[in-house]
């Protein structure tokens, strides 16, 4: 039984690593309840209305004017932030620098990066051209899924990189993967313990494969981390809104049409 659980994370003590498990295990009966407890926790930590955060992929955009025609359009509409994502293969490191200044110049809005691995130098170039944090998620801490999903690779060099990252005084964004095949619960609380141990700023999830519970691994991390910011960051409008009522505090998202992002977002509150 997970009422007990629920109880002391409303009275402010985080789960334990055996209080996660029984959490991930939990039969449906239990299922809302924990969602209702994750969706309380997140109003009173960060507050009732979420933050919209526009999503520019900036290796597929095609140019750095059309990127900034995008991110306009976006602060137009009032958003405060913008997420720039390319892939750790993408070499325009210098581009991104000047397009982040361009950013900070004439919009004044807080910029995010995901673009994966990289060398020191190149964080270091872009924390000075004005970009204030990174996400960057371990995904998996069992070595043997994480080469599943990154073929010779290590986490252990993903949490360097973070160190790095922290050092640079970014704000850091972990996260984790969720559905990946041979995947345990055991597994699942090994990464919310490495969030949790990591003290993380942000947290944002994925999922490998179509059905994987992300919903109840968002509410336990929203247990876990109380104060930390939660993303949502896909545009399925169903996942969108229960994701913003059981513990998420942040959209990412690429579409913006026509609908301011207050409006947007308490209609997407009310949804689910």
């Amino acid at each position: 039984m997970i009422g007990p659980v629920l109880r002391r994370a409303e009275a402010g003590r985080p789960p334990s690593r055996r209080e996660i498990l029984l959490m991930l295990r939990a039969d449906e009966s239990e299922y809302q309840s924990l969602l209702e407890v994750a969706g309380r926790i997140c109003r009173q930590t960060k507050g009732d209305q979420p933050s919209l955060r526009t999503l520019v992929d900036v290796e597929t955009v095609g140019s750095r004017a059309r990127a900034l025609d995008i991110i306009g359009n976006a602060w137009q509409l009032g958003c405060e932030s913008v997420l720039l994502c390319a892939s750790s293969a993408y070499e325009a490191v210098e581009e991104v620098a000047v397009l982040i200044r361009e950013i900070r110049t004439h919009m004044g809005m807080w910029v995010a990066l995901g673009m994966g691995e990289r060398p020191y130098e190149v964080y270091a170039l872009w924390r000075q051209a004005g970009a204030e944090e990174y996400l960057l998620p371990h995904e998996c801490s069992n070595p043997q899924l994480y080469a599943r999903l990154h073929p010779g690779h290590s986490p252990a060099e993903r949490l360097t990189r973070c160190l790095w990252l922290r050092g640079l005084n970014y704000r850091v964004t972990g996260g984790l993967c969720v559905g990946v095949p041979g995947q345990t619960s055991e597994d699942v609380a090994d990464d919310l313990e490495v969030l949790r141990n990591a003290a993380f700023t942000g947290v944002v999830l994925r999922t490998a494969t179509p059905g994987a519970d992300v919903l109840r691994v968002l509410a336990i991390a929203r247990l876990c981390l109380p104060r930390a910011d939660l993303w949502v960051a896909t545009d399925d409008p169903v996942l969108q809104a229960r994701a913003l009522t059981c513990g998420a505090n942040i959209l990412a998202t690429t579409h913006l049409e026509g609908t301011a992002p207050r409006e947007r977002l308490m209609t997407l509150m009310t949804a689910g």
